[in-house]
C-alpha cells in the first residue's frame, strides 16, 4: 500500500511538472508567427488539448463462458445458443486530454447488454445446477469495459504522431441463466425435483494494458488513425490476454467538430479463481464504430 501511494504521488508531481512545461512551450509557440502558420495547417486532433467522442458501435459478438460446476468440455457458447452474435448498437464514449506536449490521458467506455429467451434442447450445467433441456431457458449477459491509458509521444510532426501508452482495462461482467433446474438431486437421481431457478455470476477484472497508436493527416481536414492494445499477464485471481485493433478515417468538417469511421476488433480471454466464480470467459467483438468528436 505504501508503494502504491508513493507511486501515485510521484506520478502526480510529474504530471503537474509536464503540464507546467507544456504551458510555457505553448506561450512560445503563440509568439512565433511561423509556428502559428504551421499550426493552422495542422489537423485539430494533432494539437487540441481536449477531445470528446461519442459514438455507436455495431459489433458482431462471440461470447463463451465457463462457470462453477461445469467441466472444461461444457463451456457455454452464448453466441451459438442464444444468438448473441447478432449485431447490436452500443454506446461508445472517449475522452482524451493532452496535458503536456508529449503526454496524454485517454479514457474509453462501452457496454453490451444481452438477454434472450430461447428453448435449448440439451441440459446445461451451470453453477452446480442442472437446467432442464427442452424447457425455456434464458441466458443473459451484461458487460461494461473501461480503459484508462497514459500515452507518451515518441515522434511527432506537422502531419503525424506516433505514441505508446500504459494503463488498465477494467471489465465488469455479469452473466446469468434462468429456467427450470434440478434441485435436491443425489447421486442415484432419486428425490430429484425441478424448480424455477435463476443463477448468476459476476466479476470485475482490472488488468494492465499496453497500447500504441499512429495518426497521419495528409490534409488539415483528413486523418488516418491506427491503434493496437495488448496484454497477456497473470495477476492474483486473474490471468488472461487481450488484443484490441482499430483503424479509422476522420473528417474534421469544422475546426472544433469532426466525424470518424472506425473498424474495431476486441478479443479478451481470462481465467478466474474466485469463490463466487471459478471459471473462464472468452469475448470477441468486431464491427464498425461511427463517432462524432468535439475538440478544443
Amino acid at each position: 500500500m505504501k508503494f502504491i501511494c508513493k507511486f501515485f504521488l510521484i506520478l502526480f508531481l510529474f504530471l503537474n511538472f509536464e503540464a507546467f512545461v507544456y504551458a510555457q512551450e505553448d506561450t512560445v509557440v503563440k509568439d512565433t508567427d511561423s509556428l502559428t502558420t504551421n499550426s493552422q495547417l495542422q489537423h485539430a486532433l494533432l494539437k487540441d488539448r481536449y477531445v470528446f467522442k461519442v459514438g455507436a458501435y455495431s459489433s458482431n459478438k462471440g461470447i463463451k463462458v465457463l462457470v462453477n460446476g461445469s467441466s472444461e468440455n461444457e463451456i457455454i457458447d452464448f453466441s451459438e445458443k442464444a444468438n448473441f452474435n447478432d449485431n447490436e448498437l452500443t454506446l461508445f464514449l472517449n475522452f482524451n486530454w493532452r496535458f503536456s506536449r508529449k503526454w496524454t490521458l485517454s479514457v474509453d467506455y462501452f457496454a453490451v447488454g444481452n438477454g434472450i429467451s430461447k428453448t435449448i434442447d440439451e441440459e446445461i450445467e451451470w453453477n452446480d445446477q442442472l437446467y432442464n433441456g427442452g424447457a425455456g431457458i434464458e441466458l443473459g449477459l451484461d458487460l461494461a469495459t473501461y480503459r484508462l491509458l497514459f500515452g507518451r509521444t515518441i515522434t511527432k510532426g506537422l502531419k503525424h504522431e506516433l505514441s505508446v501508452g500504459i494503463g488498465a482495462h477494467v471489465l465488469d461482467l455479469k452473466t446469468y441463466i434462468q429456467g427450470y433446474a434440478y434441485i435436491n438431486n443425489d447421486d442415484t437421481g432419486e428425490n430429484a425435483s425441478t424448480d424455477f431457478q435463476r443463477s448468476s455470476v459476476s466479476v470485475v477484472a482490472p488488468l494492465p494494458n499496453f497500447g500504441a497508436w499512429y495518426f497521419y493527416a495528409p490534409h488539415p481536414k483528413w486523418m488516418i488513425t491506427t491503434s493496437v492494445d495488448w496484454f497477456a499477464l497473470s495477476i492474483g485471481e486473474y490471468s488472461g490476454g487481450l488484443w484490441g485493433l482499430g483503424a479509422g478515417l476522420n473528417y474534421q468538417f469544422h475546426k472544433n467538430v469532426g466525424v470518424t469511421f472506425n473498424y474495431r476488433y476486441f478479443d479478451f480471454t481470462a481465467k478466474i479463481d474466485k469463490s463466487n466464480w471459478d471459471g473462464k470467459f472468452s469475448l470477441i467483438f468486431q464491427g464498425p464504430l461511427l463517432s462524432i468528436n468535439v475538440n478544443i
